[in-house]
């Protein structure tokens, strides 16, 4: 679920709140965790949620260097046109495109 932003109009207390898609248009039926009055309105601080990645993430920094070594047993077992592709697949990143 999407968490929203929102802002005490009594206070300027800022803070998040997590909120179905459905209901993201509705009116913040929470009180102020602050001062405790209902004048909380919307803001805009992050209003696009997402989601992050490690775009320099490879097979051998997530397994810390296992990945090459199970990729060199497989070479041992497969003919030599499929070794490129086993390389291919150890040096892949977390980026989908280029760019």
């Amino acid at each position: 679920m999407p968490t929203y932003d929102y802002t005490c109009e009594k206070c300027n207390y800022a803070f998040e709140s997590v909120h179905t898609i459905s209901d993201r248009n509705k009116p913040c039926k929470k009180s102020c965790p602050s001062c405790g009055k209902k004048s909380v309105k919307k803001t805009w601080a992050g209003c696009t949620p997402g989601l992050a990645s490690d775009s320099t993430l490879t097979p051998d920094k997530k397994t810390n260097g296992q990945w090459s070594e199970m990729m060199n047993r497989v070479k041992k077992i497969t003919p030599n046109r499929c070794h490129a592709t086993l390389d291919k697949a150890t040096n892949r990143t977390g980026r989908r495109w280029k760019g």
